[in-house]
């Protein structure tokens, strides 16, 4: 039912109504055409009413099972059989009138509906399709998010083992590469930190007990080179303690973010200066050491972190050399390489990791002719993260181990994490 004959407004209806027979008699008027002759053209559609021209002598009745309401103005108002209205506008000859219903339901209306309908189910397929194109790649990136989380949760459990496998992750991959790289530095982070905890007391202990074992047989009044002897390995001892307590000051503070060893970048000859560390050590005489450098290589670099690095590395070679070190400098396109090596034992490739750990020595020697006090490796590794650099492990073509001191050329120091 519609909204007339729901609010029973036959004012309403006789408004809009005389409205549109208003707009046919201007029509019929721009035109200059007589009433009779207008109104019998075809039927005529406007703003879904229908106008129909009829025959008054024919009918009193507009319209079959019509019934009267009410006549406004001379205008008749019928409700027709359907519940819709109709009003009756009379022409001047007084024999011909021109009806005006409501058509709600109108052909063109309807076509419209189904266009409308066509449209909708066409917009509706087309965001079927989408969704389903996009349920697969939405629907991966989520499993691999869901394997990224999962890795994490293990990983902060304490599985420092787990790791994302990249090749679950390729919409992931520099998340995922990020991921493991972060893994693997809080890793060797926390394996440092319980290699540093453990050995340390025993390095402690060793010199300390040698010192009360030597106090203990002074007591005894053991006079002579014997007395001599054992003073002098109290004062090797001693020195031990001293050397250790530098070296692991020099550690805590070269790997600390923060650090007064992070000083300014400054233009120094690297090749005369590796020359010049290497005449400050007193080499034995059963090992000699080979210099081979380009000439005068400069660098923009901090001197106090090359030293540090450099010197650890020389000091481990000669500790390990049975009969050669050699030491040789190249400049690349944007890196300089210093390398260290030896005809020593040299390192099996599973233990390269193991040696920059603190106090982590793989003769288990304490000695400090054989092993040192192991914190120099660990000290050169964090000296070269502060230039930026790497130290890299091999076999040497001498036989024993390689280190490859790499720098950047031209870079700022930064702090190594």
């Amino acid at each position: 039912m519609n909204i007339f004959a729901h609010q029973k407004d036959t004012e309403h209806f006789y408004k809009n109504t005389m409205q549109v027979y208003r707009v046919l008699e201007s029509q019929r008027n721009s035109i200059s055409m007589n009433a009779d002759d207008f109104y019998q053209r075809a039927e005529v559609d406007l703003y879904n009413y229908d106008i129909e021209k009829i025959s008054l002598l024919k009918s009193l009745s507009p319209c079959q099972e019509c019934k009267y309401i009410k006549s406004i103005n001379r205008v008749d108002i019928y409700m027709q059989k359907s519940n819709e209205y109709l009003a009756v506008y009379r022409l001047s000859n007084a024999i011909a009138a021109i009806t005006i219903s409501e058509d709600l339901y109108d052909d063109q209306f309807g076509n419209g509906v189904k266009d409308d309908l066509i449209l909708l189910g066409t917009f509706a397929f087309m965001l079927f399709l989408i969704a389903l194109n996009l349920y697969r790649p939405i629907r991966k990136l989520q499993l691999q998010i869901n394997h990224l989380v999962e890795i994490n949760h293990t990983f902060g459990r304490g599985d420092l083992n787990a790791r994302v496998d990249l090749r679950t992750t390729p919409l992931l991959h520099d998340l995922s590469t990020s991921f493991n790289a972060m893994a693997k530095a809080i890793t060797e982070r926390v394996d440092e930190g319980e290699i540093f905890a453990q050995a340390l007391p025993h390095e402690v202990r060793t010199p300390l007990s040698r010192i009360q074992l030597a106090v203990g047989i002074l007591k005894r009044d053991i006079s002579g080179d014997k007395h001599t002897e054992l003073l002098d390995s109290i004062d090797d001892y001693v020195d031990d303690m001293v050397e250790l307590s530098e070296q692991i000051t020099t550690f805590s503070r070269v790997s600390a973010k923060h650090s007064h060893y992070n000083d300014n970048a400054q233009s120094i000859i690297i090749t005369d200066f590796i020359q010049s560390r290497i005449a400050l050590y007193q080499v034995p005489n059963s090992i000699k050491v080979t210099y081979l450098a380009d000439d005068k290589i400069t660098m923009t670099t901090s001197q106090m972190c090359l030293r540090l690095a450099f010197d650890n590395l020389l000091k481990n070679m000669l500790n390990h050399a049975q009969s050669a070190v050699q030491v040789s400098i190249i400049q690349l396109a944007s890196t300089i390489k210093i390398t260290v090596e030896d005809d020593g034992p040299g390192i099996s490739p599973e233990n390269y990791h193991q040696i920059f750990i603190p106090f982590a020595r793989l003769d288990k020697s304490r000695s400090r002719k054989t092993g040192g006090l192991g914190l120099g490796l660990s000290i050169a590794k964090s000296a070269s993260k502060r230039l930026e650099g790497q130290i890299v492990v091999s076999k040497s073509q001498l036989g024993g181990a390689k280190f490859e001191l790499i720098i950047p050329v031209h870079k700022n120091v930064q702090p190594p994490y």
